[in-house]
């Protein structure tokens, strides 16, 4: 026994089962494709194309009530729809026919059904079908002036749908290159073309094809340095050019598109986004596109001196600072999927209002912020400790380095990372001298007690964040680099500062092709930024390069970029009482 929900049922049994198909129908083209790649399908399933007037015929509403393709008969004259009920059902039904297009196993198949899970979901259902409802994917191409209010949408809509599809091939990305890394092959499931496979790739061609005519990313699915989905663009490659079927699915669906575009249908959507911008309208569609800039690398020292620079003393000519500019692609940060986090790329943003209305008040800012910010790195970082020691304002425009009481610091042109291995301890150690104030216990920790809590895990935090709030940061925002793209053997090196009474050490870094660039965009200041500058945990990201940088395109009319940078010591045991 098994059960039905109203099945329609025609009258007489059929000699064959029907499909019915449309030519450039992503969710019918996966029913095509398996027809075309199961052995003796072709003969064993009759195929039907249809059009758009077909489906709101009462004859076609009967076979499929939600008049859209696919559609299917069964020999028994029962209709079946919905693409991926459809699909499974035929790979049950001819089962013994080569070749299976199923995983052997219960985690491949597992795998695979939420591959096509999260396809027919996020990108290709509306999850109604009322007017007024789209999928994500109708983002790339529904629009008022071409389809009417009931199928078209406002442009927020339309953003925060093509953002899901960002969130969605990230995501996907993420899950093929593990699968390709562990099992090998091309395939979404690696060696083995599954349902899966059908499910994904005529999708894919609406994307290559809209994405970057429509809305500025770069081919997301060329092989090649540009795209951010390179495991996506050899699938999407490799079916192409191994499987004749998918080959012309692509040309059937990219035709009716190149057809649609010489008619004009992208022309609303793009005078809208148009529109919008002139409007001074802050929308985001392009993603995967990074940024051409100019970051300052350390020069290495000449034989006989070291790299860096002498502070509140003379310089004695032993030490140089010269600097190179290089290109380098920056990275949209907040299109990171997930989101980074402290743990997993050593620098995360967070949201972190403040009550200080004054961040060159030393007093207020020691007083006041300092509490917020240590809230905010415990709850980041998981510390149960955090002790502030430091603190500087800067502000584009000026030029010294370091600031005085009261007053700001330029913001720091160069590539580096505030501590070395060797140094941060010594660091610390000087610290415990000077005394490390305790807000908890309202006095310094004595020497012993930062002994106890240094021989736990501990790490040095800095917090960036703006102090206009008036205007998000368009000029000299702040880069951070992913350590995991860092050949530390080869491209890190010492920087000398040399106070009068001590000497610390940072890290300096030689330009690498293989550096990933990060930075979040138009920071607002109830935004902060988090990130890790040494991290006794030798497992994960310890050492996070960063540095301030100019845009291309920063408005010549930009205000000055006025930012803090708070300096802490965040320690994960407590003290023995």
């Amino acid at each position: 026994m098994y059960w039905t929900i109203s099945p329609v049922v025609l009258a007489t049994p059929l000699s064959k089962p029907i499909f019915y198909d449309m030519q450039h129908s992503n969710n019918a083209a996966r029913i095509r494709l398996w027809r075309s790649l199961k052995v003796g399908m072709d003969d064993a399933i009759e195929r039907r194309v249809v059009a758009y007037p077909d489906l709101k015929s009462p004859e076609f509403a009967a076979i499929n009530p939600l008049k859209k393709v696919p559609a299917f008969i069964r020999a028994d004259g029962t209709c079946v729809f919905e693409s991926a009920v459809i699909l499974d059902y035929l790979e049950d039904l001819y089962a013994d026919a080569a070749p299976s297009f199923k995983p052997p196993t219960a985690e491949g198949r597992q795998l695979m059904q939420l591959f096509i899970r999260i396809h027919d979901l996020y990108i290709a259902s509306p999850n109604c079908c009322a007017p007024g409802f789209s999928h994500s994917q109708g983002a790339m191409y529904l629009s008022n002036g071409w389809h009417g209010a009931a199928r078209g949408m406002d442009l927020k809509t339309r953003e925060a749908k093509i953002g899901e599809i960002w969130r969605q091939l990230t995501w996907l990305e993420a899950q093929v290159s593990a699968v390709h890394a562990a099992e090998g092959g091309t395939n979404l499931l690696g060696p083995l073309l599954t349902l899966a496979d059908f499910t994904w790739f005529p999708t894919c061609v609406f994307m290559e094809f809209m994405l970057p005519r429509v809305f500025g990313w770069a081919d997301p699915f060329q092989v090649g340095d540009a795209t951010p989905f390179p495991s996506l663009a050899r699938w999407y490659t490799s079916l192409r050019e191994e499987h004749a079927p998918f080959a012309q699915t692509h040309a059937d669906i990219w035709s009716y598109w190149v057809e649609l575009e010489e008619k004009g249908q992208f022309v609303p959507i793009k005078d809208e986004i148009a529109a919008a911008a002139a409007a001074g309208e802050a929308h985001k569609w392009t993603f995967g596109v990074p940024t051409t800039v100019a970051l300052n690398y350390q020069e290495p020292p000449p034989p006989g001196k070291t790299t860096g620079r002498y502070i509140d003393q003379p310089d004695r000519g032993d030490v140089v600072d010269e600097m190179a500019p290089a290109d380098v692609k920056m990275r949209d940060a907040r299109e990171l999927e997930p989101a980074a986090t402290l743990e997993s790329m050593g620098f995360e943003l967070r949201s972190c209002p403040t009550a200080v209305t004054n961040f060159r008040d030393d007093d207020e800012v020691t007083k006041v912020y300092y509490d917020e910010i240590i809230d905010l790195i415990k709850q980041a970082s998981g510390a149960k400790r955090v002790c502030i020691f430091d603190s500087t304002v800067r502000e584009s425009g000026n030029t010294n380095l370091n600031a005085q009481k009261g007053g700001a610091a330029a913001p720091v042109p160069r590539v580096h990372c505030d501590y070395t291995a060797d140094g941060a301890p010594r660091r610390l150690a000087q610290l415990a001298k000077q005394g490390v104030f305790s807000r908890i216990r309202n006095r310094d920790l004595t020497e012993e007690e930062v002994g106890q809590l240094a021989a736990g895990r501990y790490a040095f935090i800095n917090v960036w964040r703006s102090i206009d709030p008036d205007s998000p940061v368009l000029q000299k925002p702040l880069a951070v680099l992913d350590e995991k793209s860092v050949d530390q053997a080869n491209d890190q090196f010492v920087y000398e500062l040399r106070f009068p009474d001590r000497t610390g050490e940072n890290y300096s870094l030689k330009k690498s092709e293989k550096h990933r660039w990060f930075y979040y965009p138009k920071m607002e200041s109830d935004e902060c930024l988090i990130f890790k500058v040494f991290d006794n945990k030798k497992s994960g990201p310890r050492f996070v390069f960063h540095t301030a940088f100019d845009l291309p395109d920063t408005p010549p009319d930009a205000p000055p970029r006025r930012s803090i940078e708070v300096r802490a010591i965040a320690f994960y045991s407590e003290i023995a009482e």
